[in-house]
């Protein structure tokens, strides 16, 4: 797993939540993200106030469609797991997680905050693609 590709973190972090005995199962929101796939349109802003469960929902949408090498299916008792889209999507996408709740000690200017994950995510893609052609830094860059 790397650093921002299919991360642990979202997973790690939504199992958290999921042993809360005060833990809500909205899942369901899963599938309305699943139309956005393959769309040219497919890009999707979730938002809410302050201390209403952005993390938490970025954790589930990470955990659920970020593939895992675990093989764990932390979703197979939740709502989501009665729907048809469950076994298409659940752990079967590339998925990049960067957590801008927090900057790391040594990045202490926001270019060099960019560079940092703009890095890790080409680490993560060569570490992920070995045959990937990483000559032309620049058109990867161009991806974000």
């Amino acid at each position: 797993m790397g650093m921002f590709l299919n991360s642990s973190v979202p997973r790690e972090g939504y199992k958290e939540v999921l042993r809360d005995p005060y833990f809500v199962d909205k899942t369901l929101i899963l599938k309305e993200l699943v139309p956005y796939f393959g769309k040219r349109n497919r890009y999707c802003c979730i938002t809410r106030p302050r201390r209403f469960g952005k993390t938490v929902m970025a954790n589930m949408v990470g955990a659920f469609f970020g593939k895992s090498d675990e093989g764990e299916r932390i979703f197979e008792n939740l709502a989501i797991s009665r729907e048809q889209e469950y076994k298409a999507h659940c752990h079967q996408h590339e998925t990049i997680y960067i957590d801008f709740s927090k900057m790391p000690k040594d990045c202490r200017e926001y270019e060099r905050y960019i560079a940092r994950i703009q890095n890790g995510i080409i680490e993560d893609l060569i570490a992920a693609y070995p045959d990937l052609d990483v000559r032309n830094y620049h058109k990867i860059i161009c991806i974000f």
